[in-house]
């Protein structure tokens, strides 16, 4: 007898006894009845159509005499169904090790973060790893738990999260391996592009856009990546198979501290990363307790990049007073054709002295 249920061949995943308990139902014939044709137990007949039993030869022959429906068909089902149920096993555990992985992970960064700013909305704990592994490179947890450990000198004043510190680095990186610049690095052209992005800065207008072209042009990507909550980040740099990087939070939106913040990296291309080493390996974050020699290095290199030092001996000497030092600075910064708040801005640096009156030329152009 021909079988009347046509979705058998579409069922590749299910259990061949359930399509022998739509047969029989079809057909009106009883379990107990049916067993008795097949010479089968009842019980035993029951727990196939109950999926709890296999599908043996013996037994699709004797139902393919009674109900002429294929014993290969039938056995051909149950290897299926038994390859799909390890492999649903695999992926169960596959999925588990994921969930732990991303459970260690989230110890070290914030992963609901990380995955928000990705824009990724896969439910999977595998996808999210397979993500994170191959397009984010981030190391194994143990790895990056030591990285951690080396590169977050975390300050009491500053109460940063070493955390959430590490979250931004990840998207900082992610973000400007995205990136490629147009021309080749090289040393040899340092003074000319400081001179060129100092002149950039201290006009101001489309600065954003001008720095990441000549950036580009000198073979370093540029771009920015807004910070995370906890971490306090001003800026990043790395070198990565010859080609450096330079990320920027623009945590303010003040030209002053965007220029600072810019060349301070700048100087720690040049100064520090050019061996590969990249002994002091760290986020630029303020108010470090114990600053190490490269971070001043690199804040020496930026203040003299942005106003030379023989320049900067020659500026107004005048009484610790807010109101006197912003009118005479800013004479002094229009006289020498520099911006008037990078100007007040390194004021604020050697002094600690903030108290000026801001304007709409402060914010970057």
């Amino acid at each position: 007898m021909a079988t009347k249920n046509k979705n058998i061949t579409s069922w590749m995943t299910t259990h061949p006894g359930t399509i022998l308990k739509y047969e029989l139902e079809e057909r009106e014939i009883s379990q107990k009845d049916f067993a008795e044709m097949i010479g089968m137990q009842k019980s035993h007949l029951n727990e196939l159509i109950k999926c709890k039993r296999p599908m043996t030869k013996s037994i699709a022959d004797k139902i393919e005499d009674v109900l002429g429906i294929s014993s290969v068909s039938l056995v051909n089902l149950q290897t299926q169904y038994e390859y799909n149920l390890r492999k649903t096993e695999e992926k169960s555990v596959e999925e588990q090790s994921a969930i732990n992985s991303l459970k260690l992970y989230d110890e070290i960064f914030d992963v609901k973060t990380l995955l928000k700013r990705f824009f990724l909305t896969m439910q999977s704990a595998v996808e999210k790893i397979r993500y994170f592994k191959e397009q984010a490179l981030i190391p194994e947890p143990a790895e990056l738990q030591m990285e951690v450990e080396g590169m977050f000198k975390k300050s009491s004043k500053t109460g940063q999260d070493p955390r959430m510190l590490m979250t931004w680095k990840i998207l900082a990186e992610t973000t400007a391996r995205k990136q490629n610049a147009t021309g080749s690095f090289s040393v040899g052209n340092r003074d000319v592009l400081i001179k060129n992005l100092s002149q950039i800065l201290h006009k101001n207008t489309n600065t954003i856009e001008l720095i990441h072209y000549i950036l580009s042009e000198n073979g370093i990507v540029f771009c920015i990546e807004e910070k995370v909550d906890k971490a306090s980040v001003d800026g990043y740099s790395f070198i990565e198979n010859g080609t450096p990087y330079i990320v920027l939070t623009k945590r303010y939106d003040r030209i002053d501290n965007f220029a600072f913040a810019l060349l301070h990296e700048i100087g720690h291309i040049y100064l520090h990363y050019l061996d590969g080493t990249e002994s002091d390996y760290k986020l630029s974050i303020p108010d470090y307790d114990n600053e190490s020699p490269e971070e001043k290095e690199a804040n020496e290199f930026a203040t003299n990049a942005l106003i030379p030092n023989i320049e900067w001996k020659k500026s107004p000497k005048v009484r610790l007073n807010p109101i006197t030092i912003q009118k005479e600075y800013t004479q002094w910064a229009e006289e020498k054709k520099l911006n008037k708040w990078i100007v007040l801005g390194r004021i604020s640096y050697e002094t600690g002295m903030y108290r000026f009156r801001s304007d709409e030329n402060r914010r970057i152009g």
